[in-house]
């Protein structure tokens, strides 16, 4: 998967999200819901364009069916919600980042890399949520592979 990892202090990211509980393969139907949202307010074209799901459960110890995360598009600018989109801001934080490019049926196994690689560097799971960010559409890309950071926030 040739991960790049690094350390790093994220900035805040204010982002507008759906709240989804079940099972992980149902994300692309929200993520659909959002974009359906996004368009019409040009967010969907926005500069330097950042998707992301926040995971608040782990599927490790969770059923799928309780599993929540939140499936958001980071914001360049204020922007007026309604319906099931909300607001909020992912706060500065210390993490662990993986840099990969990879097709879908790999994402659990780079995270089951990037926990590892945390444990056998002596880095700690903080109490935040951990997050991915997608800088890319991987239906778009050549060899359906999405280009996105994983994200452990560490204490």
């Amino acid at each position: 998967m040739n991960a790049k990892t690094e350390i790093k202090n994220l900035e805040n990211l204010d982002i507008a999200y759906i709240a989804h509980q079940g099972e992980l393969d149902n994300i692309g139907l929200v993520f659909n819901r959002l974009i359906k949202w996004a368009t019409p307010k040009g967010l969907m074209s926005q500069e330097n364009l950042r998707l992301l799901t926040v995971y608040h459960d782990s599927p490790k110890i969770t059923r799928p069916e309780n599993i929540r995360t939140s499936i958001g598009i980071v914001l360049n600018t204020p922007v007026t919600v309604e319906g099931e989109v909300n607001l909020k801001t992912i706060s500065p934080r210390k993490c662990i980042v993986n840099r990969l490019e990879i097709k879908p049926h790999q994402f659990q196994q780079a995270w089951e890399s990037s926990f590892a690689w945390m444990i056998e560097n002596g880095y700690k799971k903080s109490e935040k949520d951990p997050f991915e960010i997608y800088y890319n559409n991987g239906n778009e890309h050549p060899e359906n592979k999405f280009i996105v950071d994983l994200c452990i926030p560490i204490q």
